[in-house]
């Protein structure tokens, strides 16, 4: 094929299609085919037909070289010549190219990919593509939900992981909107996200899931969530339930955050400010001890000196280490004393804050110490809750969860794309130098 047709044949990449004209406008190009097909039957009879008529139809495919493509399918009717026969015309058709569509086959998979893939806006997309939104969201949809409803996708999973993200902003309309994402610890994949964060939300994705998938699961890792611990049962009663090393400790930083608080406005009577004691050691309260150096433990204790007349923000830090402890001992036997003898002092304290942590562990105490027999943590879930507000930033928001949902399935939902040829790379030469 030395001819220039074949050669924008070979361009083109679409088998039974021939390139009659390619003509470059002022923003696309516009390459005009038809099929190599000259001998059709009936479907019905089995009757040659015969051409009956041509009608033109554009289409938008890959881009070629940096500037859309527009096809234009000079598109066969094909006639029945037997008067007897019940189908009388028909328009012919192409694996390449769907009935009724803008994109082609190719440009659509190609749209689902980098949507899911790269997590790209599809209003982006839309525009540098010359077609509206819904005609990309369309084909992510076509392409994508056989990626996402793949059995292979998740697998069996053992190490499951549950926590929830953002995914409506409050209105006056409604409040914040939660989602439930369900994790592969071990996989660090999404495996699925639940619209809503409250228990029945979760009891009911248990219910509709395949009973031997859920009794592969022996982990489960969340947050301090009541909601996600009643969800759970009975379809999970099974699993270990771990609670996260994070959030735990969190909750301790939680309450020395109150105490300085309340100390602060009830000793200065107004919010913390720049010059203010107890203002000045707030990061070095919440830091742990064996991270502060001599300095810094000065500062510290001369900020509770000067700011804690009553020492309850001193009570409510040393409650906020003992639970730090727990996790600087790999021995279970000696982090189940430590939490026993943190819970009892807190129960004991005079603080409500303090206390109030006291009951938080001890209503929590299987699922933290659980974590010494696991080893099992939310970390992978925090980080691929990253990539699910990568997406909902990208896409400025959603409005239709479904929506939502496969596109940050196919971003982080381990989807297996199909596979692409890999160029030979081009060996870089040495620059020649006259020197």
């Amino acid at each position: 094929m030395s001819d220039g047709t074949g050669l924008a044949e070979k361009l083109l990449g679409l088998d039974g299609f021939r390139v009659l004209e390619v003509v470059e406008g002022p923003d696309e190009l516009v390459v005009t085919i038809e099929t190599t097909a000259v001998v059709t039957g009936c479907s019905a009879c089995g009757t040659r037909a015969v051409a009956h008529e041509r009608m033109p139809i554009a289409i938008r495919d890959l881009a070629c070289f940096g500037r859309p493509v527009r096809l234009l399918w000079h598109k066969r009717r094909w006639r029945c010549p037997d008067r007897d026969c019940a189908s009388k015309t028909w328009t012919e058709r192409s694996n390449h190219v769907d009935a009724q569509v803008v994109l082609t086959r190719r440009a659509g998979a190609e749209a689902c990919r980098q949507v899911g893939e790269n997590a790209r806006p599809v209003s982006s997309l839309a525009e540098e593509m010359g077609v509206c939104w819904w005609t990309v969201m369309n084909a992510v949809v076509e392409h994508g939900t056989p990626l996402v409803d793949d059995p292979d996708r998740a697998g069996p999973v053992a190490h499951l992981g549950i926590d929830e993200t953002s995914f409506l902003k409050a209105n006056r309309h409604h409040a914040t909107v939660y989602a439930t994402g369900l994790v592969d610890l071990a996989a660090k994949i999404v495996i699925d996200m639940v619209e809503g964060n409250a228990a029945a939300d979760l009891r009911r994705w248990c219910a509709d899931a395949d009973p031997g998938w859920l009794a592969g699961v022996s982990v489960v890792a969340t947050d301090l969530a009541e909601s996600f611990r009643a969800g759970l049962s009975p379809h999970l009663d099974h699993a270990t339930r771990v609670a996260d090393p994070f959030h735990v400790v969190r909750v301790g930083n939680r309450c020395v955050d109150q105490v300085r608080r309340r100390v602060q406005n009830e000793t200065l009577g107004h919010r913390g400010r720049k010059a203010d004691p107890l203002y000045r050691i707030r990061k070095l309260l919440l830091a742990g001890h064996e991270r502060l150096d001599e300095r810094g433990h000065g500062r510290m204790l001369l900020g509770l000196r000067v700011g804690d007349p009553h020492d309850e923000l001193l009570g409510a830090w040393l409650a906020k280490e003992n639970v730090r402890d727990l996790y600087l001992t790999d021995d279970p036997a000696e982090a189940a004393l430590l939490i026993d003898k943190a819970i009892a002092g807190c129960a004991s304290d005079e603080v409500a804050e303090i206390r109030s942590l006291g009951k938080t562990l001890g209503s929590w105490r299987t699922e933290i110490l659980a974590y010494h027999d696991t080893g099992a943590s939310n970390g992978p879930t925090e980080g691929l809750n990253l990539c699910v507000k990568k997406v909902k930033r990208c896409g400025h928001g959603f409005r239709s969860f479904d929506n939502y949902r496969l596109r940050v399935l196919l971003h982080a939902g381990g989807v297996t794309w199909p596979a692409r040829p890999s160029p030979p790379r081009i060996r870089t030469r040495t620059p020649y130098s006259n020197a």
